[in-house]
């Protein structure tokens, strides 16, 4: 968290929110120049108005099960799942990049834009589709299986990453969520969320 005051560029209004932002620092830019990055939403040729559409998870993740490394489609489940849990319905295609550390070779970018929107927007489903559906109440176990296998990854990879990622969610968020810096209005909402959800 950063206080307001420190960062430029921020819209007039904005301190009606809080005194502080939430601010992931810049990993596209080296000591030694630029990095190479492209969203999802490049790599699928879609334009940023319908960074909503045209796409599914399953879809990224086989991409990055043919251009990118294990290590990538592991973490990509682990955000996935990390986002399902907290109702982050605004993981679109923008939200989603590649990057080039070696100039030549993609692996998943760092996280960025995490965060809770069912808080704000209750009714809202998921950015994009798992592999059929939007609806947070489709992503299980065995929709996993199915976009394990679309994405031509061992089903065990992808299932035991989800799992170990629900497990130590909920560990943590039921022992540290009255100690996080956010509303009880919040707080509630991702607790109602997370007992509809299947995994």
């Amino acid at each position: 968290l950063v206080p307001l005051e420190a960062i430029d560029g921020l819209p007039d209004g904005i301190t009606r929110y809080g005194a502080s932002a939430y601010a992931i620092r810049r990993f596209d830019r080296t000591d030694a120049g630029p990095v190479h990055i492209e969203d999802f939403a490049q790599v699928f040729g879609v334009y940023a108005d319908d960074k909503y559409e045209n796409a599914s998870y399953r879809q990224i993740l086989s991409v990055l099960a043919i251009e990118a490394d294990e290590a990538s489609a592991v973490e990509f489940v682990r955000r996935l799942t990390y986002s399902v849990l907290i109702g982050n319905g605004d993981m679109h295609l923008k939200n989603w990049s590649l990057i080039y550390p070696d100039q030549r070779r993609p692996i998943l970018a760092p996280a960025y834009d995490l965060l809770s929107t069912i808080a704000y927007i209750p009714e809202e489903d998921s950015a994009l589709k798992f592999h059929r559906s939007r609806e947070w109440e489709s992503f299980t176990y065995r929709e996993l299986e199915t976009i394990a296998d679309k994405a031509r990854l061992p089903s065990y990879l992808v299932i035991s990453t989800a799992k170990e990622t629900v497990e130590r969610f909920d560990a943590l968020w039921d022992q540290e969520k009255t100690h996080l810096p956010f509303s009880g209005e919040v707080i509630a909402a991702i607790d109602k969320h997370r007992m509809r959800l299947a995994v």
